[in-house]
């Protein structure tokens, strides 16, 4: 009876305890994403080529600081960077300009990008420029989302009940 009880546990116990790998919200700001690397730092030209840093935070392979040719659009960066992961909200990628002008005045321009029609898309919203700092959030919550955590919870409340029964035999 007692080797049941603790294969009951030691199922239990792997059902809740989260996989490696899988997002989690660890604050307000953002999500440990899965697959991603740590943010860092990559230079990207040619010897002599006139660079540009950009930011690429968010649901890409590779997020972090840029420095890239002065020629670099947003599809190009987001390949650099080793495309958007699989639960990227490609359609709203928001891209955030400081415009600096006369006597030091700074002014905030914030753009949104529908990557999925990049034939809709003037070519001038595809050009970045020095300091633009991109981010590319997750999908909204879909069904398939709620249907995962549905089975999820089946099987762990199927566990306990099992675990339940065993324990009272």
């Amino acid at each position: 009876m007692l080797p049941k009880t603790v294969t009951c546990i030691l199922l239990l116990v792997v059902l809740l305890v989260p996989a490696r790998g899988t997002a989690q919200f660890e604050s307000g700001i953002g999500a440990s994403l899965t697959g991603a690397s740590p943010a860092a730092y990559y230079f990207i030209s040619k010897t002599g080529e006139i660079t540009m840093p950009i930011n690429l935070w968010g649901y890409v392979k590779n997020p972090g600081r840029y420095e890239v040719p002065i020629s670099t659009d947003l599809v190009q960066l987001l390949s650099f960077a080793g495309g958007p992961l699989a639960d990227a909200d490609i359609a709203d990628v928001k891209i955030t300009r400081v415009m600096r002008g006369g006597s030091m005045q700074m002014k905030k321009v914030e753009y949104t990008v529908d990557l999925n029609h990049l034939d809709r898309i003037d070519d001038m919203a595809l050009n970045l420029q020095a300091g633009d700092t991109i981010f590319i959030d997750n999908i909204p919550f879909q069904w398939r989302d709620f249907f995962s955590i549905l089975t999820t919870s089946a099987i762990v409340i199927t566990a306990v009940s099992n675990l339940i029964l065993v324990s009272t035999r």
